[in-house]
């Protein structure tokens, strides 16, 4: 019996369109994040939803193989969800407040699902889970913009002799006027012995910068408050 007697074409041909689905419908969504240059782009999406529909037709095809045993088809895709976690941890870069990467890593872990459904031979879900998750990427961020158009975003740096202390009690009084930080930077002045903290923050326009201006002047050691010009987004 030769080895060509030994394939098993239905087998084959199932699993086959299985890959290239799954590569198709994962390049999508690393091709979007490719154009928007995240650090995971077309080759780590198609690998990881290729790999994880191997592991779930794997699954199937062993419990197949061994029916009177009692496997189960789903505990290598439990095992393949638990260890994207420390691929999307890769894609995730944090600078003080500031952290990026997060929607990468949560289009990774979309994806391997969308990979485990391929792998079942569920072609409905992925193909209906791909259009959504590119429509979510594409759109998500003009939608977001829109959105927020009543906010805009500044830079508020507070100067103080205090070089402890000065962070939390800025921080409380930010919270209390409703602004969202999305970074703080702290610079210090070792000549004059003086910190300077700038914060970037997102603030209403019907917001009282002299309201604001007074508060954060009251605090202990404060020696100057300044508002930077607009951030633009």
């Amino acid at each position: 019996m030769g080895i060509m007697d030994m394939v098993d074409w239905a087998t084959l041909t199932e699993f086959l369109t299985k890959i290239l689905v799954a590569f198709v419908l994962s390049g999508v969504i690393g091709l979007e994040r490719e154009v928007v240059r995240r650090p995971a782009g077309i080759k780590t999406h198609t690998l990881i939803c290729i790999s994880a529909t191997l592991v779930m037709a794997l699954g199937i095809y062993m419990t197949e193989l061994f029916p009177g045993s009692a496997g189960d088809p789903t505990r290598l895709a439990a095992q393949i969800l638990s260890g994207i976690g420390f691929v999307g941890a890769g894609t995730i870069l944090s600078n003080g407040m500031t952290v990026k990467g997060v929607t990468t890593a949560a289009s990774l872990l979309a994806t391997t699902c969308i990979g485990l459904a391929v792998g079942a031979g569920f072609y409905e879900g992925a193909v209906i889970s791909t259009i959504f998750v590119f429509l979510i990427l594409c759109f998500g961020t003009p939608a977001q913009k829109a959105i927020s158009k009543n906010f805009k975003k500044t830079v508020i740096a507070v100067t103080s002799k205090n070089l402890t202390g000065t962070l939390s009690k800025a921080q409380e009084i930010l919270e209390e006027n409703d602004l969202e930080v999305f970074s703080v930077k702290q610079i210090r002045n070792y000549a004059d012995r003086t910190i300077t903290i700038k914060f970037r923050v997102k603030y209403e326009n019907s917001m009282s910068k002299s309201t604001l201006f007074k508060q954060l002047k009251a605090i202990d050691g404060v020696t100057e408050v300044d508002f930077a010009k607009r951030v633009s987004d």
